[in-house]
């Protein structure tokens, strides 16, 4: 058999694969509500800290493993597809900035729409991507040094995010459910919020946290 034959073949095995893998992807039509918690990352960013009196940092910022938390509510369509609203909240905590040790922390509060696709079963598991794009409320940042906190925040920013997961059923209405999910956030700058007057917060901020969760989902 020629290679452009065994091509063909191997291609049109792939092909009738993904059509049983779709045919075979059903699933209950219905709303659903999940509630979900886990670990969050951040990498580092770089930012400097201006202040009237303490003095300046500068430099790469670095955060502990922090925590996060959501819930959403939404319907399966029954062919595999859904869609859900979601609301997500992150906090990370502060560790340093360039080399100076610095406590505080960088959370976020966002609102997102979430698209999902649910595959067939692997054994007792069922796999699934989604993908959304939100709305954040509010990134807030807290740094404490020199015995004195300030805070600074930015609102309105447009994030998008990536959901990769699996989910075990419990009972014909109740879901295990494990995934990680990878956000980012539009650039923009960040204002001293009321009543922390004294310091300005500047540079390339960015807001990539990554988490994993673990969480119910509940099939009305």
């Amino acid at each position: 058999m020629s290679v452009q034959s065994k091509l063909g073949a191997a291609a049109i095995a792939a092909a009738s694969a993904i059509a049983a893998f779709g045919a075979s992807a059903h699933d209950t039509a219905g709303f659903y509500a999940n509630l979900y918690a886990g670990p969050s990352f951040l990498s580092s960013t770089n930012l400097t800290e201006t202040r009237n009196a303490g003095g300046n940092v500068s430099g790469n910022a670095s955060f502990d493993t922090g925590f996060g938390f959501g819930g959403a509510v939404g319907y399966r369509y029954g062919n595999g597809w859904a869609a859900e609203l979601a609301w997500d909240y992150r906090s990370q905590g502060l560790k340093r900035v360039g080399g100076t040790t610095a406590d505080g922390d960088f959370a976020s509060n966002t609102f997102f729409v979430n698209g999902y696709y649910r595959f067939a079963k692997w054994g007792i598991v069922r796999p699934f991507v989604g993908a959304g794009v939100g709305w954040t409320e509010e990134i807030d940042i807290d740094i404490n040094r020199n015995g004195r906190s300030l805070s600074y925040s930015r609102s309105g920013a447009v994030a998008v995010q990536g959901i990769l997961g699996g989910e075990i059923d419990l009972s014909a209405k109740w879901s295990l459910v494990g995934d990680i999910r990878a956000m980012g956030v539009s650039s923009g700058s960040f204002s001293a919020e009321n009543g922390n007057a004294g310091g300005t917060l500047s540079g390339d901020l960015e807001y990539r946290p990554v988490s994993l969760n673990i969480g119910l989902s509940y099939r009305f």
